[in-house]
């Protein structure tokens, strides 16, 4: 089975380090580990340098991969300018790096994935005629449909309604369990963060601060030094724990209104 690690990650846009010195424990097939923290905290250039779109120091180890490109990479901007359908862009995903005769069991994968996510509907529509909710579902899909190994998914629900992010959500964590696929996701919602993942990593600064079983590492005392709330983490009368945010830390000198 697949698994991910890196050693001494970093990354730098003109000149100024975005990240530095990163060492991701070892990252499973069969998983799903959230990457959490503040804005502008690193998290997209974390995924873009292992995707292998950004050069700097340190390494990225991928090891018990079946193929040559084993990451699927989901950006947070699912752009939607192309000129293309729905059915078209994820075609064109699942043929990237590989001949272009379209066989009927590629047909039908896609057919079965678009069924899947919901968007069936939406396969002969321009993407530009899509909202922002609807172009993240395609962007999925383009994942998806090249069968990665280790899929990075930088904020996926970002654009979606709270139903479609629960159903987005328990459908690539199911797919991780079936397949053996490791998958990690840049999110905001601590709480999904908690329902979902097996894992959580904490990206403050630009360096990894705090990594380990998510209900270990959404503490009250992480949320306190790393995103600068009062908050309380509780079970809920399911058992489960949920963050209740209280207020945000106010730092000497700054007033509100």
């Amino acid at each position: 089975m697949v698994t991910l690690r890196t050693h001494g990650l970093g990354a730098a846009y003109g000149g100024r380090a975005i990240l530095a010195g990163i060492d991701l424990p070892e990252i499973a097939g069969g998983t799903v580990t959230a990457v959490i923290g503040p804005n502008a905290a690193g998290k997209s250039t974390f995924f873009r340098r292992i995707a292998g779109l950004l050069a700097g120091p340190g390494t990225v180890a991928i090891d018990g991969a079946r193929s040559d490109r084993p990451v699927g990479y989901m950006p947070q901007d699912s752009g939607g300018g192309a000129a293309l359908t729905v059915y078209e862009s994820v075609l064109l995903a699942a043929k990237q790096g590989g001949g272009w005769r379209v066989g009927e069991g590629e047909l039908a994968r896609i057919d079965a994935l678009l069924a899947a996510l919901r968007i069936a509907d939406l396969g002969f529509r321009g993407l530009t005629e899509l909202s922002g909710g609807q172009r993240q579902l395609v962007t999925l899909a383009q994942a998806l449909i090249r069968e990665p190994e280790i899929l990075l998914m930088d904020e996926p629900t970002s654009a979606l309604d709270l139903y479609r992010q629960v159903e987005v959500l328990d459908h690539v964590r199911t797919l991780a369990r079936q397949s053996g696929m490791a998958v990690m996701i840049a999110l905001h919602d601590l709480n999904q963060a908690l329902q979902f993942c097996d894992s959580t990593l904490v990206i403050a600064g630009g360096r990894l601060v705090a990594a380990g079983p998510t209900a270990d590492v959404v503490t009250a005392d992480m949320l306190r030094e790393v995103y600068r709330v009062e908050a309380r983490v509780e079970a809920c009368s399911l058992g489960r724990p949920v963050v209740l945010v209280d207020r945000p830390i106010i730092s000497a000198g700054v007033q509100t209104a």
